[in-house]
């Protein structure tokens, strides 16, 4: 058993993420970004019925996308007929 009620990442600056699947007719999603994950909210969201999904946020990556390189063998253009 938990003695806190709240955790904190170990890693600076790291977030986690917080997914509740509302039970609703919709199945609506809330996302919640916290740097403390408070157990008390997730267990009252439990009670309601919700489901939670918990994770760390990663920093992404922005990699450069080619759209047309070198490699492209014809020239393609856009015009109106």
């Amino acid at each position: 058993m938990l003695k806190s009620k709240h955790i904190e990442s170990n890693r600076e600056n790291s977030v986690f993420q917080l997914f509740f699947l509302l039970d609703d007719e919709d199945q609506d999603i809330e996302v919640v970004e916290v740097r403390e994950i408070d157990f008390e909210e997730v267990k009252k969201r439990l009670e309601k019925g919700e489901s939670v999904f918990i994770t760390r946020k990663r920093k992404q990556k922005l990699e450069p996308i080619l759209v047309a390189g070198e490699e492209t063998a014809d020239p393609w253009y856009f015009y109106h007929i």
